[in-house]
């Protein structure tokens, strides 16, 4: 007779014993069979492009901020170099620079150097003895 861990044993004496399922129980192996392993190579396979697609998209997402930062830098740079061709452009500044580093005057205007003791180009002679005694007239 083929008793189950379910059914109950008589003994000797006529009575009924439970039988003990811990002894009985047979542990049950994990055991991948054919459509079970090609499930798991698909899942692998799909979380496999889903993390490479994830790692892509952060990576163009990284790249497209790094241009946007260039792109507000350049435009900063873009309004005052528009600033400084306005500026380079209008009457005035071309006038002063004619004045300042070409030395043009207009018609009528005196010009008025200021003389600097020691500076390169001054009347005064160059003497290394007593420079405190010498005096330009």
């Amino acid at each position: 007779m083929v008793l189950s861990a379910k059914v109950k044993k008589t003994g000797k004496a006529g009575k009924m014993l439970v039988s003990d399922r811990g002894q009985q129980r047979k542990r049950k192996k994990f055991k991948l069979k054919g459509p079970s392993v090609v499930l798991l190579i698909i899942l692998g396979f799909i979380f496999y492009s889903f993390g490479g697609q994830m790692a892509e998209m952060y990576n163009v997402q990284h790249e497209i901020k790094k241009i946007q930062d260039q792109v507000d830098e350049l435009r900063l740079k873009n309004t005052d170099l528009r600033k400084q061709v306005d500026q380079l452009g209008s009457g005035a500044y071309v006038e002063r620079e004619a004045r300042e580093k070409l030395g043009l005057v207009k018609p009528g205007e005196k010009i008025i150097l200021e003389a600097k003791p020691g500076a390169s180009g001054s009347a005064a002679p160059k003497s290394s003895k007593n420079p405190k005694k010498t005096e330009v007239h």
